[in-house]
């Protein structure tokens, strides 16, 4: 970003804007009279300071600095300037600022200084300090361009109401992609004025046209994916209740647990059944998966009493019964004649059992992770972006 033109304290403008002030108090001439009480403050001030008074010091460095006053000397203004400053007087900080930008008199330009004294006056919110931040740190031809930092006082000085500031950050996040951002900043920019606020409000104009095209293309893909969804929905409730409807209600209570896998339509198949007394129709395995999608309420004790009903003294439900506690000792002792003390371990003589092999949660875990890979990565598998 090339440099721009700041509100520069010892411009023409503001020295003409300045004048024509002043001669509008009444009673106000350049006179003699008026030069002196601006020496008896400046005086006053300085006097002040050096008795330790900073804030005193502050001021003396800007009537020092002031190129109306009689007694302006930008060199001599930088001693009680930099005084003010280690006050925290934003106002000092900023001049100072301003002062090494451009140089002024005796004083050489310097933006190490410049830089220095800007941040420290736009933390106290020193308007002239923030535009000389600006200038220093948004120009990226300079060796002083701070990415970061240009961001940073373009923010300020937009907030401050500089339009200037607002055009600048809108065009840096409209070329980073953050449109929206970029569309309010530059609505904020907006208004009458030369070719710069023209092309700026053209901007803010093709931004709000293509977030209103986004958002509207974004409200069809919605309304697309829930008709989507509505239509899948109706699909399987549809084959759901074709079982029904031919009174295979075991079909029905299958489709809905491992075709539709939706809660509502195994509700749905499950009532009908209850409804139509055909609970004994249904697969003992179905009836424990039903267990388990409905824990409690009149569907569980109605699928617990079927299942009740069929149940034997070592039924073990969907579990296997072979990995019971106990089950192993028991098969060992049918196999030997009820001892269940003939079992011994191998002898320790010999070669030694073998040592750091994978623990029994180890082995799981890398299963599991094998698993992942395949399911996740492999192969560029589709359901990588879920995994």
């Amino acid at each position: 970003m090339p440099a721009r033109p700041i509100r520069h304290f010892f411009g023409q403008v503001f020295i003409l804007l300045l004048l024509a002030g002043l001669l509008m108090i009444p009673g106000f001439v350049s006179s003699p009279l008026g030069a002196q009480n601006s020496a008896g403050s400046l005086n006053s001030y300085i006097a002040e300071c050096s008795s330790g008074d900073r804030a005193a010091c502050g001021k003396a460095g800007m009537m020092l600095s002031d190129p109306q006053n009689r007694d302006f000397d930008a060199f001599l203004s930088l001693r009680y300037l930099q005084e003010g400053c280690k006050d925290f007087d934003g106002a000092s900080c900023g001049r100072l600022a301003l002062i090494y930008f451009d140089g002024e008199g005796d004083v050489d330009k310097d933006w190490d200084a410049a830089s220095n004294f800007s941040q420290r006056g736009c933390a106290e919110q020193d308007r002239d300090g923030c535009d000389v931040a600006e200038a220093i740190f948004a120009d990226s031809s300079s060796p002083y361009f701070d990415a970061e930092k240009a961001l940073h006082y373009l923010d300020r000085n937009c907030g401050f109401g500089r339009w200037q500031s607002c055009m600048h950050q809108a065009r840096i996040l409209y070329n980073v992609g953050d449109y929206r951002n970029a569309e309010q900043l530059a609505a904020h920019a907006c208004g009458p004025g030369g070719e710069d606020r023209k092309s700026i409000c053209e901007l803010a104009g093709t931004l709000k046209s293509r977030r209103l095209k986004m958002e509207q293309a974004e409200a069809d893909q919605r309304a697309q994916q829930q008709a989507a969804r509505q239509a899948d929905y109706a699909n399987k409730r549809a084959i759901v209740t074709s079982f029904i409807q031919k009174r295979d209600y075991d079909g029905a209570i299958y489709a809905a647990i491992y075709h539709s896998r939706t809660v509502d339509d195994a509700q749905y198949a499950l009532t009908a059944a209850i409804n139509a007394g055909a609970m004994g129709s249904i697969y003992i395995d179905n009836l424990h998966v039903l267990d388990y999608w409905f824990p409690s309420g009149n569907l569980n004790r109605v699928v617990n009493a079927e299942i009740a009903s069929r149940s034997r003294g070592n039924d073990c439900g969907i579990f296997n019964c072979t990995n019971t506690p106990g089950a192993s000792s028991r098969r060992w002792a049918a196999q030997n004649g009820g001892n269940t003390n003939s079992y011994r371990r191998p002898s320790s003589s010999g070669s030694s059992a073998p040592t750091g092999g994978l623990s029994s949660g180890d082995a799981r875990k890398q299963v599991r992770e094998k698993y992942r890979y395949a399911h996740c990565t492999m192969n560029n598998n589709a359901n990588r972006n879920v995994c």
